[in-house]
């Protein structure tokens, strides 16, 4: 049920340490005013879980929120905003065979989404989980 232990592991290197390492890498080049997206996934989302599975996945991905969300108030203190975002249910190898029936979109338009999520980013809407389409995602 929950999968290979070195999965989980994997899982976790990338979608949890990786976006923290990176945002640790460039504290310093950050100024005040400064935006930073910490792309994750709405199936990291404890209030939005109604289904289980995936475990490795989920994990990862709800760590990655905690990741975005823990940067968010330690770098308010610095005037640096920081969002949690979902692509949205993107065609890619990834996601095609995921069981269930979605609407799914292009990588395109996607990258579209999560760059106006971003261009729309002030203090104000820091500290928030959003869809790349807008929508504010429970954590």
């Amino acid at each position: 049920m929950i999968g290979a232990d070195n999965d989980m592991r994997r899982q976790f290197e990338i979608n949890t340490l990786g976006p923290l390492r990176v945002v640790e890498a460039c504290i310093p080049y950050l100024a005040n005013g400064s935006k930073v997206g910490v792309v994750t996934s709405r199936v990291g989302s404890l209030g939005d879980n109604g289904s289980g599975g995936m475990y490795a996945y989920r994990v990862s991905k709800a760590g990655a929120n905690m990741v975005a969300l823990n940067l968010h108030h330690d770098l308010k203190k610095r005037g640096i905003a920081v969002l949690a975002l979902h692509p949205g249910m993107v065609a890619t190898n990834l996601t095609k065979n995921f069981p269930g029936d979605f609407h799914y979109i292009q990588p395109a338009e996607a990258a579209s989404g999560l760059i106006a999520r971003m261009d729309e980013l002030t203090p104000a809407t820091s500290g928030q989980f959003r869809h790349a389409s807008g929508e504010r995602l429970p954590w």
